[in-house]
């Protein structure tokens, strides 16, 4: 073998080893946001006549990638505060839908003291304060349709409208 193969039998797999080395990876940042919230509204369902509805406390949190921050995993704890009292969650997905609207659908239920579980939607406006603090408000609407708190063969809706605060950490 002369020189010249010996070199390139060299050269050529280190010139190949650089060139199929990886890229270095640029992690995903996930975007924390929190929020905190009091809704309420009317209810309704089997019949009976249309009513106010338990008040209802929201605190929460939300996360995104920043590969794709208009895709949003909302969560949160609920505190009904009167006319009875009782405590649960929520997860919804959301989606910003331009650069204020966010439109949400998820799962939710209450827990204690009595149970009632649903799907929920809403549909809220953010309303910038400062860069990263908005104030919130917009509809809701939540349908119940298993639980101990519900009439028998009923689903219950709720109709809300929520007013808070969202803050980006």
């Amino acid at each position: 073998m002369n020189r010249t193969s010996r070199m390139i039998l060299t050269v050529v797999p280190v010139l190949l080893a650089l060139v199929a080395l990886p890229e270095v990876a640029h992690a995903q940042q996930y975007l924390i946001g929190a929020t905190g919230g009091l809704s309420s509204g009317m209810e309704g369902g089997g019949g009976d006549p249309m009513r106010r509805t338990r008040t209802r406390l929201r605190f929460g949190g939300d996360l995104r990638i920043d590969e794709s921050p208009d895709d949003i995993l909302e969560f949160g704890m609920l505190a009904e505060v009167e006319p009875q009292s009782g405590f649960g969650g929520d997860i919804r997905y959301a989606r910003m839908v331009g650069s204020h609207f966010v439109v949400d659908a998820g799962f939710m239920g209450i827990v204690a003291p009595s149970s009632l579980y649903g799907v929920c939607t809403g549909l809220t406006y953010r309303l910038d304060i400062t860069k990263s603090s908005q104030i919130t408000l917009g509809p809701e609407a939540d349908f119940f349709f298993l639980g101990t708190d519900l009439p028998d063969s009923v689903m219950l809706w709720q109709l809300r409208f929520q007013a808070g605060f969202r803050v980006d950490l």
